[in-house]
């Protein structure tokens, strides 16, 4: 009992750890949001079924939940351009939403993307270090 107060003293005084000087940062890196349209486009492994999604996207907006703006009368896509950073060895290292007035929807896309880009990307090549565009369309 003793032994476990005194290791429980002892973590309590201990000063919190110190990053070591030139540590890569852990700070996401922000993309290059006025240029987004000039990025190359991410390639996706294969075209995505997004079913399931389309129902979420759907009851999010007419729940009043969310206010993206939506196309014209007669064109019911809703559409969210994401940009996608990719690292040095290939991996998809992050990806940001643009901001549509609808944060379930932006957060449930992110997610989406993410688990289709741990597929890898349409050829074998991986992709140079970099950001990348790819713009999801949601219709119903």
């Amino acid at each position: 009992m003793i032994a476990a107060l005194a290791i429980t003293a002892m973590m309590q005084l201990s000063p919190a750890p110190v990053p070591p000087t030139g540590a890569p940062s852990a700070m996401l890196v922000p993309p290059p949001v006025t240029e987004w349209s000039t990025l190359p486009t991410y390639p996706l492994p294969r075209t995505a079924s997004i079913a399931d999604g389309v129902g979420f996207v759907r009851d999010e907006v007419e729940a009043g939940r969310c206010h993206p703006q939506l196309p014209p009368p007669g064109d019911d896509r809703l559409q969210l351009p994401v940009a996608i950073l990719v690292g040095r060895a290939g991996q998809v290292r992050q990806i940001v939403p643009r901001a549509i007035g609808c944060p379930s929807v932006e957060q449930y896309v992110v997610g989406y993307l993410l688990s289709l880009t741990r597929m890898g990307t349409e050829s074998s090549v991986s992709l140079p270090a970099g950001w990348y565009q790819l713009t999801a369309g949601y219709r119903w």
